[in-house]
């Protein structure tokens, strides 16, 4: 059996310990590491327990980072297990970050690369235990031979999925799930705190995503609409069109000239099969349009290698298991895509199935996230609504030919919106963010006169568990 982390969640006391060994037997800066401590409760509420979570990169059977990885920058070593990460070959997409549950791998903004864990594997060829094991002085981390252990129920703050993480966790003690009865510490109010929740996503970090998945949903439809003859669309403003696309889907990048490396791992990695079929399809559709447009087989070829890239972009956030199936999603670059065909055609019943369609998610959802007190943003619902979907529609009955101008761009209007909101409300289900979410539900059972919950979402005692499967 091989040997892993061990951890003992009674005898954490979150000082930090751990994270220093990691910086210093890896040399790296100060305020950098590999390792971090989290804490539930940071602020004392007084109907929560408090505790704390040692976390890094677990070395995983199914390292979902590796598959994840566009460049193939990740390896395993054969001896000690250990997923390794060479940052000669990561071009910075981040992606991996995206895919692990754990957050294991960081961001070095320094010098624009992925790092991680490396299990200290220079100390386990020389027969030692990882540094972070050794400096904790309560015995809390070890590492050692993991014994077998069935799945948990729950443990709040470690998202269960199937990966096979090198990892035990010794749950909580029935009296260390007591709330804390001193008075909380001074400071933001501790709903504040539980609602800052990770990833950090964002339509500010993520706006080159936004821009090339809508430009590729736009410039996919504007083919499908010339192959259907409803359309003339100028090669040259195309060409353009498609530049402009690759430059923003670059903009991701943080070592640009590795960009070619981002299509190694079509195998596996969905960021991988995008751009080999987005780049397919620009190829595909140059050729089509250049000669004014050109052979209609192409044509149609073309159209389906892009509906299939926008597929594949869809797929790219499928790693963030917080924020559910896209497809569920209004935003949906494929739906999108189909939409726009519709609206730019002038197809009336297609574009009448996947507006109402998207109208439907689009209501579904922001119920959902009133209903689960999530921002629902009136504003931009009245812009979305109104603007992209129900002014669009009534100008279509008025005049369809006459006003067609108006009708798509008030669509477009309406889709970047939705794509813009979507971006907003990525969840990747870190422990950070489950930690924070407990929290929250705690403070929400207190606050509505229940009882705190003493024996859920931490576990029983006298017993070490893995992790499990959704």
């Amino acid at each position: 059996m091989a040997d892993g982390f061990l951890f003992d969640m009674n005898r954490c006391t979150g000082c930090d310990a751990c994270r220093l060994a990691c910086t210093i037997e890896n040399e790296l800066r100060a305020d950098f590491s590999w390792r971090r401590v989290e804490t539930f409760n940071p602020r004392h509420y007084p109907a929560a327990p408090v505790y704390h979570l040692s976390l890094a990169c677990f070395h995983c059977a199914e390292p979902v980072c590796m598959y994840a990885c566009p460049a193939l920058a990740f390896s395993r070593d054969t001896v000690t297990g250990a997923v390794l990460l060479d940052d000669r070959k990561c071009i910075g997409c981040g992606y991996c970050a995206w895919a692990c549950p754990y957050d294991a791998p960081v961001l070095d903004r320094r010098r624009g690369v992925m790092t991680k864990c490396t299990l200290c594997i220079h100390r386990l060829n020389e027969g030692l235990r990882p540094a972070c094991t050794t400096l904790c002085p309560t015995g809390a981390l070890d590492f050692g031979e993991l014994p077998e252990a069935e799945p948990p129920t729950d443990v709040a703050g470690f998202p269960e999925v199937d990966l096979g993480p090198r990892l035990r966790i010794t749950p909580l003690r029935p009296d260390r799930l007591r709330p804390e009865l001193a008075a909380p510490k001074v400071g933001s109010p501790v709903v504040a705190a539980a609602d800052s929740r990770a990833p950090e996503m964002s339509l500010r970090s993520e706006w080159p995503l936004w821009a090339f998945t809508s430009l590729a949903a736009t410039l996919v439809a504007l083919v499908a609409s010339t192959v259907a003859g409803a359309l003339s669309v100028n090669p040259v403003l195309f060409v353009d069109a498609v530049v402009l696309t690759l430059g923003l889907g670059a903009l991701h990048l943080r070592k640009v000239r590795r960009a070619y490396r981002i299509v190694l791992n079509v195998r596996r990695s969905w960021l991988s099969r995008e751009i080999v079929t987005v780049c397919a399809f620009f190829a595909l559709a140059t050729v089509y349009l250049w000669p004014g447009p050109g052979v209609p087989a192409l044509g149609a070829l073309a159209t389906l290698v892009g509906f299939l890239a926008l597929l594949c972009a869809d797929q790219v956030y499928s790693v963030l298991k917080g924020s559910g199936p896209v497809y569920r999603h209004s935003a949906s670059v494929l739906w999108t895509g189909f939409f726009l065909t519709a609206v730019f055609s002038g197809t009336a019943w297609l574009a009448a199935v996947f507006g109402f369609g998207k109208l439907a998610l689009y209501v579904l959802r922001k119920l959902d996230f009133a209903s689960r007190g999530r921002p629902v943003r009136p504003i931009l619902i009245v812009a979305r609504l109104a603007l992209g979907l129900l002014t669009p529609l009534a100008l279509w009955l008025i005049d369809p030919a006459g006003l067609r101008g108006y009708i798509i761009g008030l669509v477009l209007f309406g889709e970047l919106i939705d794509r813009g909101e979507y971006y907003g409300e990525l969840e990747s289900g870190s422990p950070r963010g489950l930690l924070a979410a407990e929290l929250e539900k705690q403070v929400r059972t207190d606050v509505m006169g229940g009882a705190p919950g003493l024996d859920g979402g931490f576990g029983g005692a006298g017993s070490s568990w893995g992790l499990g499967r959704h």
